[in-house]
């Protein structure tokens, strides 16, 4: 097949270029029809089918319009519960899930504001300096996604001693800070109280 297409597109590009394109069309017409296979009848009616149900289906696609929702507000929330500043057990999945986010993306609004958090323990190292990080993993409501707070207990601890394991459901509350380390800026609850559920 090959052999056959290679001389039709020269004496194409030959035919072309006197102006008359006539033969040329011709030309390629017979080597589209040589390399098409044919339909069975059975065939031809599957394909002239689905033709209709695409078209039918892009047709309704059209119609669906699209909206856009409001975007999350955290005002007018009271997220303060007595000494605490923010509550994070009192709001519902995905209200919890935007204040971790407003918290971690606007951090000057929060510094040594008191915070609260309940969520899942979670723990880790930095092997480059033997660094060790603690925190409550939160989840919105569909638990898909998840934020993380580290936390820094008050007083002496070690792990795992001194630490559920890693999963557990935990509430944690301390003091939101913001700190730097090589070269990078982290937010944390310091100071902090640790229970588990």
């Amino acid at each position: 097949m090959k052999k056959l297409i290679l001389p039709i597109l020269a004496g194409s590009l030959i035919l072309a270029s006197c102006g008359d394109t006539s033969k040329v069309d011709d030309l390629i017409s017979k080597a589209s029809a040589a390399t098409q296979p044919t339909l069975s009848p059975t065939d031809e009616a599957l394909a002239s089918e689905a033709e209709s149900l695409a078209a039918e289906y892009w047709s309704q696609a059209e119609k669906v319009t699209v909206t856009t929702a409001e975007p999350l507000s955290l005002e007018g929330i009271d997220v303060t519960n007595g000494d605490i500043d923010v509550d994070l057990t009192k709001l519902s999945g995905n209200l919890c899930y935007a204040q971790v986010f407003e918290l971690l993306n606007n951090p000057e609004e929060y510094l040594g504001k008191r915070v609260r958090a309940k969520g899942t323990f979670a723990y880790t190292t930095d092997e480059s300096t033997g660094g060790e990080y603690f925190a409550v993993f939160i989840a919105d409501a569909s638990a898909c996604c998840a934020q993380g707070i580290e936390f820094v207990l008050t007083g002496q601890h070690t792990y795992p001693a001194d630490y559920p394991e890693i999963g557990a459901d935990i509430t944690v509350e301390g003091i939101f800070n913001r700190y730097e380390e090589n070269g990078w800026q982290y937010c944390q609850l310091k100071d902090a109280t640790l229970q588990t559920s």
